[in-house]
């Protein structure tokens, strides 16, 4: 496994070695100049600064940044590490960590006093967690959907306890303090995440062959939802650009059910890698933004 690793991400780690790691004291000063930019807005706005001056702080953040993630790309290597044969090769998986470290730059405050290390550790293992999660999930659910899925279960298990029976929506959105809709959203996610267990024949003289479904015939509950399914997903796709559309599509594998490397969307779309993965990053915020809504 090592040397297929090395194999793989040889020239990477070449390629980041040159990058020096920071001090705390360098730490510091660029998380400053990054945070400086988040000032200069205001300034500007009240006359305090001219465009001049805040072209210049936008600059030096950029720089500061860029030198941030460069010399924290090995802090990626090595948490990335933790989470191989998870279901995502290891490329992947340091592109998710990197978006993780690229969002603990925006974020680091300096005045905290904590090494900038301890804290994006936080943010490139969420990335990647979150990465894996969705990997291996055949329908992806916003992680905070996760969150009422949960809080949806436990009220499921204490009304059933309360009322000796399974609950009905009205009575799981009263419990819950939430609208009958939203309650039966989120029944029908917790449908969409929940994986059927295998079962066994029974001593009863049932057959192997009897126990497994019939794929040839819809079940009535797929027949009703795969529709609204798919056009809920189409719906949500068409509220942002087509090439963004196209992105998510073949990175997803929503044509033809085949997932694309960043590399291999770029190559297909006449864009550079990381454009790809800004344009993936912009438009999933963007979905996520619609679904809370519809949510």
């Amino acid at each position: 496994m090592a040397s297929k690793l090395d194999s793989a991400l040889g020239d990477y780690l070449k390629a980041i070695k040159q990058y020096d790691l920071l001090t705390p004291e360098q730490e510091c000063d660029l998380g400053g100049k990054i945070q400086a930019i988040g000032k200069a807005e205001e300034r500007l706005a009240n006359g305090e600064i001219d465009l001049r001056e805040h072209e210049r702080i936008q600059r030096r953040a950029a720089e500061a940044r860029n030198q941030m993630v460069h010399s924290n790309l090995r802090l990626v290597i090595s948490v990335a590490k933790n989470f191989r044969n998870r279901g995502l090769p290891m490329e992947d998986l340091v592109e998710e960590g990197n978006v993780g470290l690229m969002n603990a730059v925006d974020r680091f405050d300096p005045t905290v006093g904590s090494r900038f290390s301890t804290y994006a550790s936080y943010w490139i293992d969420q990335a990647i967690r979150r990465a894996v999660q969705n990997a291996t999930q055949m329908i992806h659910i916003p992680s905070y959907l996760m969150e009422q899925i949960g809080h949806m279960r436990l009220a499921l298990r204490e009304l059933e306890e309360e009322l000796g029976r399974p609950p009905s929506i009205d009575e799981l959105a009263e419990h819950m303090d939430i609208s009958p809709r939203k309650a039966s959203a989120i029944s029908q996610a917790i449908r969409a995440c929940t994986c059927p267990t295998q079962s066994t024949p029974a001593d009863d003289g049932t057959s192997v062959t009897d126990t497994l479904p019939d794929t040839r015939t819809p079940q009535p509950h797929d027949a009703v939802f795969s529709k609204s399914d798919a056009d809920f997903v189409s719906k949500m796709l068409s509220r942002i650009t087509d090439r963004e559309a196209r992105v998510l599509k073949m990175r997803y594998g929503l044509t033809n059910g085949k997932r694309m490397t960043l590399k291999q969307i770029g190559k297909a779309v006449g864009l550079t890698r990381e454009r790809v993965r800004q344009i993936e990053k912009e438009s999933k915020h963007k979905l996520e933004e619609y679904v809370k809504e519809y949510f």
